[in-house]
């Protein structure tokens, strides 16, 4: 039996493997079915697993499709039905789905509802793959700004509150209130990304006053989670005091609100404004830990470092043989991510992404970030983040 070796579109953290991985010797290293336990258990089976390719042909069945076997009596078995879901396209729909429902002026019963319908869709797309969530942070089709930047702060939300293990009512709360924290200036934070010029003393009192403006908007619409205001209300707050429109210290903000203004201030310094360009990720976070230490608990930027890397998936790189690379999935060693190549500086783009393991060699160290501007070929997300199966239930044994 020819095998392969494993791809790591096959393999996630907390999942079960959809086939068997083996080491080199024929040694059976995870049984399909069971899951990845830990990010070592990820590493070692990246590097080292292959895999029987006929596996993959029983191992997914299409969207819609079900699988089964009928019984010598005629009766239906069913069996998980696999479909794919595209982390990059239900990410989009769901920031399309928050346009919508920000749009509306005059308070709308369904509001809340559909706002939880968009927090529920970003938290599954972290938990099916958290590597291609990071990605749509920086590779996200264009869209207005302020839609960007909600979707991607509530991503970081998400994540770094299930890292955090916290309760899972309150992350839901909180991821919502990441995506409505500026829902009352939109059109300014779209004004502002294009301007050249400081904000208006206008344009300052409005940003001041949107906490405040927000948690109306949500109260007008209907919402009265009291986690989801709250953090809406102290978002901007700091815990050394200096924070608004309160001027709330520490202990008097809720640990949901600082989470969300982590993720709302690593959104804006790697997201381009007219004014100045994007910041590399590890650049970002350089200024995140030498600037936001007094305003934020140490211990949740740490845990910021943790879940995004020095090199997160979406960033682009350059290796010591010269290629630019796209990160592709992060590993255990935040300074030796998987990457794919694409060109050289002398030639031509290759005519498919090329995989780096960056720990294998030293030709493919990391040496330095690389401005998405400067990339001379862009690539499908799709093809570097394959669609996430999801097993679903079918036929009558799956109604209980």
């Amino acid at each position: 039996m020819k095998r392969a070796r494993i791809r790591s579109d096959l393999l996630q953290v907390g999942a079960p493997v959809p086939v068997d991985v083996y080491d080199r010797s024929g040694r059976l290293l995870l049984r399909r079915g069971h899951a990845i336990e830990s990010e070592q258990q990820f590493e070692r089976l990246l590097q080292t697993g292959l895999f029987d390719p006929h596996q993959i042909e029983g191992a997914f069945v299409g969207s819609g499709d079900a699988a089964g076997t009928t019984s010598e009596t005629g009766t239906l078995h069913s069996h998980p039905v696999r479909t794919r879901v595209s982390i990059f396209e239900r990410l989009t729909e769901a920031m399309q789905a928050l346009e919508t429902t920000s749009a509306l002026s005059a308070p709308a019963p369904g509001f809340e509802t559909a706002i939880r319908a968009v927090a529920t869709a970003v938290r599954e797309c972290c938990a099916l793959d958290s590597d291609a969530a990071l990605a749509y942070i920086m590779l996200a089709a264009p869209a207005r700004y302020s839609l960007r930047h909600s979707v991607g702060s509530a991503i970081l939300v998400a994540l770094l509150l299930a890292r955090l293990h916290h309760d899972p009512g309150r992350i839901d709360a909180a991821i919502a209130a990441a995506l409505t924290m500026n829902v009352p200036i939109f059109d300014l934070q779209e004004a502002l990304s294009r301007q050249q010029e400081p904000p208006s003393s206008e344009q300052r009192t409005a940003i001041r006053l949107h906490p405040i403006e927000a948690a109306k908007t949500l109260r007008s619409h209907g919402v009265a989670d009291p986690v989801w205001l709250q953090t809406v209300e102290q978002h901007h707050e700091a815990r050394d005091g200096s924070g608004y429109p309160a001027g709330l210290e520490e202990g008097a903000i809720v640990r949901e609100a600082q989470v969300v203004s982590l993720a709302d201030r690593y959104c804006g310094l790697v997201s381009a404004r007219a004014y100045r360009p994007a910041l590399a990720p590890r650049r970002a976070i350089k200024e995140l830990h030498e600037r936001a230490a007094s305003a934020i608990e140490p211990s949740l930027i740490a845990a910021l470092i943790a879940a995004v890397g020095l090199f997160p998936p979406g960033a682009y790189v350059r290796l010591a043989n010269g290629e630019t690379a796209i990160v592709v999935r992060r590993l255990l060693d935040p300074k030796h991510p998987v990457v794919y190549a694409l060109h050289q500086d002398t030639t031509a783009p290759y005519a498919t992404p090329k995989k780096r393991l960056t720990a294998s060699r030293r030709d493919f160290d990391i040496v330095a970030d690389v401005k998405p501007e400067a990339v001379r070929t862009k690539v499908e997300p799709e093809q570097l983040w394959p669609p996430s199966a999801v097993a679903e239930a079918t036929g009558a044994e799956s109604s209980g």
